[in-house]
């Protein structure tokens, strides 16, 4: 009987320790993936994925690093500090044209309906500015120039009757743009969730317009891309990320208005949760709209940012189709 014991007790032992050998062997077979991103309720899907795990189901980890927006992050992916990087179409198709070889992998943001457009422009609220004609001669704030965000903020100026060349666009981080209008260093500011909701929840401050919607119903605002030296060298690891990607998507869209979601965002963005529930957010896009990139692209040109037009097609890789 004793040496049965021992014995059994042996074999316990052995298997503990072959467990944690194979869990630590396990653990180093996951692909790490340095992913840019810009953190605001547009990556949520992302960060659901990573939550829920699906990325490591595929073989992928994860691992990610907040940059202003695709005009710094996309430099970093070139660099080669990333292998993906969450950005704007608009950053992209500027590269593409720089002759930097991006490909785009993912969608990202999309803007399905002006009530759930939650980017906004705000203007202190005894400012007097309505619309672009009135911020002729005075600031807007923009997190980076030549974006997505700085482009359509010059698209609103014109359609409500102003010139975009007499506005002056000053740089500034979405987190500290409403203290930038409080202390009336710009005159106004083109802003994301959540910090248009933050900053428009309190008094003397309120949202005039969301460009986005008014220019362009369902426009392609944010999107996921690598290099075409990365998607030719790593295909499957490309391939699994959108897939991934993709099914946070789709869970982040089944439960957008439960406490997991929003203690998900408020993880990484540092917003109350108090606050995302006052949000109402907008489903995220499984696929990339080639059509609505194309209208993006026209705007591009129409305001001097492309020469001509780009072949999409060769930009957009099937696996974000």
């Amino acid at each position: 009987m004793p040496t049965f014991n021992l014995t059994r007790r042996s074999v316990l032992a052995g298997a503990l320790a072959s467990a944690a050998t194979s869990g630590r062997a396990s653990a180093q077979t996951f692909e790490k993936v340095r992913v840019s991103i810009i953190p605001t309720n547009d990556v949520a899907p992302l960060f659901s994925a990573i939550h829920n795990g699906y990325f490591r189901e595929l073989g992928l980890e994860v691992d990610t690093s907040p940059s202003t927006g695709g005009a710094t992050g996309i430099p970093a992916l070139i660099a080669g500090s990333f292998d993906v990087a969450y950005g704007n179409v608009v950053s992209t198709l500027l590269a593409v044209q720089q002759g930097l070889d991006l490909k785009v992998i993912a969608a990202g943001t999309k803007i399905i309906h002006v009530d759930t457009d939650t980017t906004a422009i705000i203007v202190g609220s005894e400012s007097g500015i309505k619309n672009g004609k009135d911020l002729e001669g005075k600031s807007i704030a923009v997190n980076t120039r030549n974006n997505v965000i700085w482009l359509y903020s010059r698209a609103w100026i014109k359609k409500t009757g102003g010139d975009p060349d007499l506005v002056a666009y000053r740089e500034v981080p979405f987190p500290q743009m409403e203290d930038a209008l409080r202390q009336k260093r710009v005159d106004a500011a083109h802003v994301v969730a959540p910090f248009s909701v933050i900053a428009t929840a309190k008094p003397g401050l309120i949202a005039i317009a969301k460009a986005y919607s008014e220019v362009q119903p369902g426009a392609d605002v944010g999107q996921y891309a690598t290099t075409g030296k990365f998607l030719a060298e790593r295909p499957e690891t490309v391939r699994k990320f959108a897939a991934g990607l993709r099914r946070g998507a789709e869970w982040f869209n089944a439960n957008v208005k439960s406490e997991d979601v929003l203690n998900i965002i408020t993880g990484y963005t540092k917003v109350n949760v108090a606050v995302l529930k006052t949000i109402d957010m907008a489903p995220a896009p499984l696929r990339c709209d080639l059509l609505q990139i194309k209208k993006t692209m026209d705007l591009m040109i129409e305001n001097k940012l492309l020469n001509g037009p780009l072949d999409l097609t060769n930009i957009v890789s099937p696996v974000a189709l």
